[in-house]
């Protein structure tokens, strides 16, 4: 029997965590690991490195939001991006960005492909029904980059339509 690629899901809105879990629990094709604070995010994290931290980690995906108490550089996204930059052998985890405020600036940096590289930004009203297909289209498909290609491309668009 082969491993099921593991998804680490970690939001301050533990209904998401769970939702979320349960939305790709019923596909039975992952594994997921459920963390309600950054703290546990990142111990689980650290679980699935490989070389000390030098390679790519073992998580097929992260799928994580914003926390509103947080300045944005001190974002768990930013964490893990900067883990990843230590080292020139990882490459970047794919993320799912679930969240309610959509904030320019916010969706902006975390689009960004030299920044935040998301594959998916979701609003949590609507992630429900994108939500497993993203999964799929990046653990399966291997296409993070080119899901956050479009959207940073469509975001850019939407900036200039209103210039």
């Amino acid at each position: 029997m082969s491993m099921k690629p593991v998804i680490l899901l970690y939001d301050l809105d533990n209904e998401i965590v769970d939702e979320c879990a349960t939305l790709v629990g019923h596909t039975g094709l992952y594994t997921t690991i459920n963390t309600y604070n950054e703290t546990n995010a990142v111990e689980a994290m650290q679980q699935y490195n490989r070389g000390f931290g030098l390679l790519t980690n073992k998580l097929a995906c992260v799928i994580t939001g914003w926390n509103s108490y947080k300045k944005r550089r001190d974002q768990f996204l930013f964490r893990l991006r900067s883990e990843e930059g230590r080292s020139p052998f990882r490459n970047p985890t794919p993320v799912i960005l679930i969240t309610e405020d959509h904030r320019r600036d916010l969706k902006q940096i975390a689009l960004d492909p030299t920044d935040g590289n998301v594959a998916a930004y979701l609003h949590a009203d609507e992630f429900r029904e994108e939500i497993v297909d993203s999964l799929h289209k990046i653990v399966f498909g291997n296409r993070a980059q080119e899901m956050n290609s479009i959207a940073f491309a469509r975001l850019q668009r939407e900036f200039s339509d209103d210039e």
